[in-house]
């Protein structure tokens, strides 16, 4: 019963677990060619069960989306804990634009896709790239509490750039297009990142 003990953690690891099996399955199938009932057989329910706690697949894919979104920007932001200036973060984004395409481009190609003619799926799109832009954000006024990235920057203004710089990665990933080496990225991230350190001042232009 809802209210007995443990039960909404039950509930929250039967939605993981769903969600989960629909990532291999979509990643399998792709979206057009999974079926509900796969989904819910390889998490070990029955469709019915899934039903309960995903109105269609549509949601199922959204919620993949945020779920693996969300690894991934962790995985990101913890390197914004570590001292500014000594290349961590940089590193980090330079190893992430030149990786090898994931699970998360892939589930994202497929639900562009789909939002360009099913006004369900751009609905969908908008509301998870919502809650990991305010993820972003969250982790964006952290370090600026904690003086790793300069206060006087716009906080939304930065949220909005990275997650433009993450969504764009993951994209140019999913469709093949050719990288370039990550020494390369890192050094362009140097400067980047560097232009967010507390202290900075932009250099003055000639005319």
């Amino acid at each position: 019963m809802s209210g007995e003990p443990g039960t909404e953690e039950s509930e929250l690891d039967t939605r993981e677990r769903l969600v989960r099996s629909a990532v291999e399955v979509f990643l399998e199938k792709g979206y057009g060619g999974a079926r509900v009932q796969d989904i819910a057989r390889k998490a070990g329910y029955t469709a019915g069960a899934l039903y309960v706690h995903f109105p269609s697949r549509t949601a199922l894919l959204g919620e993949a989306i945020v779920m693996e979104g969300e690894s991934i920007i962790d995985s990101l932001i913890q390197h914004f804990s570590v001292t500014p200036g000594n290349g961590s973060v940089s590193r980090a984004l330079a190893e992430y634009a030149t990786a090898e395409s994931g699970s998360l481009d892939v589930l994202l190609l497929e639900a562009l896709a789909l939002a360009s003619r099913d006004k369900e799926c751009r609905d969908m799109l908008a509301a998870s790239l919502d809650r990991l832009e305010a993820s972003i954000g969250a982790q964006i006024d952290l370090a600026m509490q904690d003086s790793l990235i300069d206060p006087s920057l716009d906080a939304e203004t930065l949220g909005t750039f990275f997650s433009s710089w993450i969504l764009g990665t993951m994209v140019h990933r999913a469709v093949g297009l050719r990288r370039t080496d990550t020494e390369s990225m890192f050094e362009l991230c140097e400067r980047i990142t560097g232009s967010m350190l507390p202290g900075w001042t932009a250099p003055e232009i000639n005319p």
